[in-house]
């Protein structure tokens, strides 16, 4: 009978535990983490490199650096990180074959089909999608209304 409480208490042990270890990932701090934006390019009538460089080409790259906005390009035939800076931006191939890139596109929520752009908070949740194109207007303005970024324009506004 001992022995059975004492294996009782020793799993409930490990079960606090292991709830210990999640509640610290759940309470995570994710200020450090850049938000990002996912060019999806799986339209087949559209060149993939069409549509993800009409808008790199349009890209405000200090704008981006600022708002800590780095962009992911996925494709059939091409998976690419751009990180902003403010001379422009740090490219990176991903050493991907296309079934991973086609399974990171499904994780991210990448729509087959079709050209979609989407946008991931810093929590890692997707805070907005575009079938299409983007304005940076539009997208600055999705950016810039989240708690998070309001409170950081306000803090630039008062130290300045």
């Amino acid at each position: 009978m001992k022995f059975a409480a004492l294996i009782l208490l020793s799993l409930a042990g490990l079960a606090s535990g292991a709830h210990a270890a999640h509640s610290q990932i759940l309470q995570r701090n994710y200020q450090s983490e850049p938000r990002q934006l996912v060019i999806c390019t799986f339209d087949a009538s559209v060149l993939d490199y069409d549509f993800a460089g009409r808008h790199l080409s349009k890209v405000d790259w200090p704008a981006y650096q600022s708002r800590d906005l780095t962009i992911l390009e996925l494709s059939r035939f091409r998976s690419t990180t751009h990180i902003a800076t403010a001379l422009g931006p740090i490219t990176n191939d991903l050493a991907l074959n296309s079934v991973e890139r086609e399974r990171m596109a499904r994780e991210l929520g990448c729509t087959f089909g079709q050209n979609s752009i989407l946008l991931y908070g810093r929590d890692g949740t997707e805070k907005a999608r575009w079938n299409g194109g983007v304005s940076e207007d539009t997208l600055f303005a999705v950016i810039d209304s989240e708690p998070a970024s309001a409170f950081a324009i306000e803090a630039e506004e008062n130290a300045g």
